[in-house]
């Protein structure tokens, strides 16, 4: 009887343990997207003012190039996680969302200002504008 006993409140204990170990990594998880989210948030709007800085952006542009930026940093978030799961098939799609991007904002883009931007490629100054091409 002692036995049951004990045995029934090791199982009761493994699942409770369990399960606050699951709700803990949900948590930690949960908390880990929000705190991306911020941070690709910050950095697009970090990025976007420094783009209109350089590129003098006109007033349409300026929402239009955020976005872009906005939507890069996101999609590139959802990649990282295949840079240490499968590191070809992150360069592979990294290369396909860099030429997406670049396409976007050479048709925001003056000519000029676009030049510009590629200019910016391959400046040896690292600063928020490099995460658009790394």
């Amino acid at each position: 009887m002692k036995k049951t006993i004990l045995s029934i409140a090791i199982a009761l204990g493994a699942t409770t343990a369990f399960a606050q170990t699951n709700l803990t990594s949900k948590l930690s998880q949960a908390t880990k997207t929000a705190t991306t989210a911020s941070n690709y948030a910050t950095q697009a709007s970090t990025i976007a003012t420094k783009l209109n800085t350089v590129l003098s952006l006109t007033n349409a542009q300026k929402p239009q190039v955020a976005t872009i930026v906005t939507d890069y940093l996101k999609s590139k978030a959802n990649l990282s996680s295949l840079a240490t799961t499968d590191a070809s098939a992150y360069t592979s799609k990294l290369t396909g969302l860099n030429s997406g991007m670049l396409s976007k904002m050479k048709s925001a883009l003056t000519a000029v200002q676009y030049a510009k931007l590629l200019g910016l490629k391959t400046s040896p100054t690292v600063d928020a504008v490099s995460a658009l091409f790394i």
